[in-house]
Parts: structure tokens; sequence; C-alpha cells
């Protein structure tokens, strides 16, 4: 298996589940805002702009950043544009009645002359679990392993 592909999405989980976390702790407050609005409460103490705009103002504004932070918890599996060319990516999020942050399930392939290298991740709250398989011939592995490597070390010294 390859020390530098499992770094990488190694790291691409944790920061994808840092999103979702970030993401869904912005949507439960500005849910507990706009419950506190409706109830016609007077939170110009807490909100400083609700003096400026007036509360339907920040209620309007309260639904645009629960939309938002929404399309936040949707994306935070994207991966870069570049590799999904190079690709087949597949993501879908459960939510859970019972959980915060939706499980991900994300899986991406990459086709090379040297072989085929399948990724998958799977998560559960703040646990994700990394699966790299390239076939059971270990030297078309490698070289799989390899191209993909390549690939990913041009896309990070171009969008640099």
């Amino acid at each position: 298996m390859s020390a530098l592909l499992t770094q990488y999405f190694e790291n691409y989980a944790e920061a994808s589940i840092a999103r979702m976390k970030a993401a869904r702790l912005a949507v439960t407050y500005y849910e507990r805002i706009k419950v506190r609005l409706a109830k016609k409460e007077d939170l110009s103490g807490e909100l400083p702009i609700i003096k400026k705009v007036g509360p339907e103002g920040t209620m309007t504004v309260v639904k645009a950043a629960i939309a938002d932070y929404k399309a936040q918890i949707a994306s935070a599996w994207a991966i870069n544009q570049r590799l999904q060319d190079l690709g087949k990516y597949k993501c879908s999020l459960v939510v859970k009645e019972r959980e915060h942050i939706p499980r991900a399930d994300m899986s991406y392939q990459f086709k090379s002359a040297a072989g085929t290298v399948k990724v998958r991740i799977t998560s559960a709250g703040e646990t994700f679990k990394l699966e790299l398989d390239a076939g059971k011939n270990p030297m078309s592995a490698q070289l799989a392993f390899v191209e993909l490597e390549k690939q990913l070390t041009l896309i990070a010294l171009s969008s640099k």
C-alpha cells in the first residue's frame, strides 16, 4: 500500500469531517436564532445587526445562512475537480436521526495503463475507514499507486 496515498486520503477525510462538523454547528446555531426570532424575542442585545435591518431582515439572513451551511455539509466530501476528471467519483451522505454528522460513503476509481486504484472511505461521526485497492498483483498495484501519486503531485503543483 502506498504511504503517500494513504496520507493524502486520510487528510482528505479528516478535513471533510471537520468541514461537516463546523457547518453542522453553524446550522444548529442559526436554527436556534430562527426559533427565537419566530417567538418574537428581542435579540438586539446579542445580534446588533437587528437594530439596522430589523427582525424581518435578520430572519432572511438567518434562512440564507442555514441554506448556505447545509450546502457546505452536502459538498464537504467534494474532491479536487481535476482529480474528479481523471477518474470516477461517487459520494453519498446518510443522515441518521440520532447522529449529528451525516455518514459518508465516498468511492473513487482511478484507471491508468498500470492498473486501477480504488479508494473507498466510509465515515461515522468523527471516525472513518480508508480502503485502498489496486488489485492482487503487487507489481502492477505499486505501479498504479505511483501513477495516481504522480497525478496528485501535478495537481498540487499546479494549484498553487
